[in-house]
């Protein structure tokens, strides 16, 4: 007999686990999972770096220092795999990409430095933007509003 649900240990359960090697596959999986995520901060810090060179060299603030400063606080939060600037950078947009309910931490701490945060997540059904701030309906609405010809 096996048990599911309910919380309840099972020692067969247990047993079984054991006998096919999943659980051993089960931390594997985990252990290479989270390499690769920390694989992808790791590149995201190279490119922050790069992108802030290329800039100097231009000079152009593709990371401005401002934006930097929030970037390198907001991948500091508990939860935050990266943070960056968006296409040729500037002072308009950074994004964040966080795990778990960690979004709602960088929300707050954005919101108190007056940077309006467009959450997007994932939804089995798409991309979904939630709008919490009334700030983001100027911006959907008008978003909306653009017809491409």
């Amino acid at each position: 007999m096996l048990c599911f649900g309910l919380g309840i240990r099972c020692a067969r359960w247990e047993k079984l686990l054991e006998f096919h090697g999943w659980r051993e596959q089960m931390n594997q999986l985990k252990q290479k999972l989270l390499k690769e995520l920390l694989g992808a901060r790791d590149a995201m810090l190279r490119i922050r770096y790069q992108m802030r060179k290329m800039g100097e060299a231009a000079g152009i603030p593709i990371e401005p220092e401002s934006q930097s400063q929030l970037l390198d606080a907001t991948m500091n939060m508990e939860g935050v795999l990266l943070a960056g600037i968006p296409g040729d950078g500037g002072f308009d947009a950074v994004f964040a990409v966080t795990l778990g309910a960690s979004s709602k931490n960088v929300t707050q701490a954005w919101s108190s430095l007056n940077v309006l945060a467009m959450l997007v997540r994932e939804d089995p059904h798409g991309v979904s933007l939630e709008n919490n701030d009334p700030r983001a309906k100027e911006i959907t609405t008008a978003v909306s509003s653009i017809q491409l010809e």
